[in-house]
């Protein structure tokens, strides 16, 4: 009789027949080639996300998970507590509209909520959890709405488990929570994205005389994850948002660099260490393009715009 715990061949064996004719599952796209060489959100995986403060990583993330949606049906679960469930569906609408909301008519405004409502859903961000007890509310949430991906936003901002911690210590506390955010991703087949904050020191690395950004904060690296290494040690991939906040003119650009892409046979890989993904910000922050394309639509050239002259 073979143990519960144990995987069979059945499960197995149809990875292993793509592998061996050359036909990976090719997973997660976002929906732009660019983008799509480097970046997934795929179901089953672990992201992990930092970047220094007030550099848009939130308002970037949702962006990209809304264009994930758009082209692929992806349904999100959002744990946001620094933000207001209205604020990020006044965002959501902005983005679907490319245009501030002032601007978006009555009619409009109700179409893309119809649109968000079937495709996002907000955990009260008024309600306090550790990460153990937002994952039961996670996978009871699961049992009622089939959603394939969620965001957890910010880490430091859950509690922690006191009992758990006695017990372990807070080095093992994280990798604990660490290993069951994994667990959770691929046991449900939903994409986890963990957006973290970065150590204090990482804040004081600059970059040097000379350079054009010259002492501007240089992007965090993987190590200086909250947390430490476990963060890299259990998650698939791990995704660092970098904007030059304080740059007369090139703070309008957000990078995206990816660090890690644990199975790059289906799809995505690190980007070069000096050449991250670079998408500009609209005018009124209501979105981004890509060599003068909108993202949400790479079909259709932006034609007038004007980026905004506004900090995030």
């Amino acid at each position: 009789m073979k143990h519960p715990d144990l995987i069979s061949n059945d499960k197995v064996l149809p990875f292993l027949e793509r592998a061996r004719g050359g036909k990976y599952y090719d997973t997660g796209k976002l929906g732009h080639p660019v983008i799509d060489e480097f970046l997934r959100f795929k179901d089953g995986e672990f992201v992990v996300v930092t970047g220094h403060a007030n550099v848009g990583k939130t308002h970037t993330l949702i962006y990209l998970m809304l264009m994930q949606t758009m082209n692929y049906d992806k349904k999100w679960l959002v744990y946001s507590s620094e933000n207001e469930v209205h604020s990020l569906k006044r965002k959501l609408i902005e983005f679907l509209s490319c245009e501030p909301i002032q601007n978006v008519t009555e009619a409009k405004m109700y179409r893309h909520l119809d649109y968000i409502d079937e495709h996002f859903r907000f955990i009260d961000s008024n309600n306090l959890y550790n990460a153990f007890d937002l994952l039961r509310v996670m996978e009871e949430i699961l049992e009622e709405w089939q959603y394939t991906g969620c965001l957890i936003d910010p880490y430091n901002s859950l509690t922690t488990d006191q009992k758990k911690l006695g017990k372990t210590g807070m080095h093992e506390y994280h990798y604990e929570v660490a290993s069951a955010l994994r667990i959770f991703s691929h046991k449900n087949s939903v994409t986890t994205i963990v957006n973290t904050h970065p150590v204090t020191e990482a804040m004081r690395r600059t970059f040097p005389n000379g350079h054009q950004y010259a002492g501007l904060p240089t992007p965090p690296m993987t190590s200086d994850i909250e947390g430490g290494g476990k963060w890299g040690n259990r998650s698939d991939c791990i995704v660092i948002i970098h904007r030059l906040a304080q740059h007369l003119t090139d703070w309008v650009f957000t990078e995206i660099h990816v660090r890690k892409t644990k199975e790059m046979e289906t799809g995505g890989r690190p980007t070069p260490l000096s050449e991250p993904i670079r998408i500009r910000s609209m005018k009124g922050n209501v979105g981004f393009t890509y060599n003068n394309l909108n993202l949400l639509d790479v079909q259709a050239p932006i034609q007038t715009i004007i980026y905004s002259d506004d900090p995030f």
